[in-house]
């Protein structure tokens, strides 16, 4: 096997991306940060800073053509994108530390290399990303998330995408700007609402705490939102977070995404442009872990409700 690949499963059509450099990745020393600002890593900064993964999953490299080497074996090169967004030289700082400008700067630098990604027609999907805390793996205190361009439009990205498709075929509007509506009606579900927003536990999260925020106006990508869709996002983001952390009575593990249109890819416009926030915690003292029902057949166990768990975000939102 090559050193980076990806690989196609021909029972679900899913792609596996395969690099052993990620198995080279070093135990970080406690008395050293490779990301604080003039670090043999990081140039000196000021504002949030994109670097390129050490330890990338994807990289350029070939373009990613198709090869097959029999029926049931269909792979493609390695390709596409792993950088790091550094957000502040202050080392001991969280995102919700940061002030509303800062995380306004973050975004920019998810706009510019969403802008980037796209002038390389070889990039179907961006991901911008955090994961913060030791249950979803970080492996770094410093303030930072990530950003991957995939050569492949990522298997549960695509499958909500046909979706969406087949309703606007079907319909003739958004699934996703008739789904808000639907929520906003039922109201159960809702944790915050203002005229640029809605955050929520969707009806059918997965895990029992996952939030959703979705612009109002139909946007494609977060480069097509206004100043004032973006404050709030901002402050809704770090809100819930904070009520979050008041529910468990200290500092979750969560990961942030935001999930914008496919690159490069016919039809990107009918995608509904959404932030998504979930920790694993369930209850103060349990993590929600994946069982057998889940890692062998993809469906998942809830144990809470969603409705349940909006009205325990909204009590703490404030």
């Amino acid at each position: 096997m090559s050193q980076r690949e990806i690989r196609k499963n021909p029972f679900t059509d899913e792609w596996i991306i395969y690099s052993e450099a990620r198995q080279a990745r070093p135990d970080r020393k406690k008395d050293s940060c490779p990301l604080c600002s003039g670090s043999p890593e990081v140039p000196e900064f000021t504002e949030p800073i994109r670097i390129p993964n050490k330890f990338p999953a994807l990289e350029i490299g070939k373009e990613p053509k198709k090869i097959s080497s029999g029926e049931f074996q269909i792979k493609m090169s390695n390709y596409g994108r792993c950088d790091i967004v550094v957000y502040t030289n202050e080392h001991n700082f969280k995102f919700i530390d940061l002030s509303d400008e800062e995380i306004f700067q973050i975004f920019q630098t998810w706009i510019s290399a969403t802008k980037e990604f796209n002038l390389d027609k070889n990039i179907k999907y961006i991901l911008p990303f955090e994961n913060y805390g030791e249950d979803v793996g970080a492996t770094l205190i410093h303030p930072h998330g990530q950003i991957y361009g995939f050569p492949v439009i990522p298997n549960l990205v695509e499958k909500e995408f046909d979706s969406i498709k087949q309703f606007k075929e079907k319909n003739n509007s958004c699934m996703v700007c008739n789904y808000i509506e639907e929520e906003k009606e039922k109201e159960e579900r809702i944790i915050f609402h203002d005229i640029n927003l809605v955050a929520l536990v969707p009806y059918f999260a997965r895990h029992a705490f996952d939030v959703f925020v979705y612009p109002n106006r139909h946007v494609n990508f977060l480069h097509q939102c206004t100043r004032s869709e973006m404050n709030s996002f901002v402050s809704t983001i770090k809100q819930t977070i904070t009520s979050l952390n008041s529910i468990f009575e200290k500092e979750i593990s969560y990961s942030l995404s935001l999930h914008q249109s496919p690159l490069n890819t016919q039809g990107s416009n009918m995608f509904h442009l959404y932030f998504k926030l979930h920790t694993p915690q369930r209850n103060i003292k349990s993590l929600k872990l994946l069982g057998a029902v889940e890692t062998s057949t993809m469906t998942y166990i809830n144990g809470m409700l969603p409705e349940i768990a909006a009205n325990k975000i909204r009590e703490k939102m404030s």
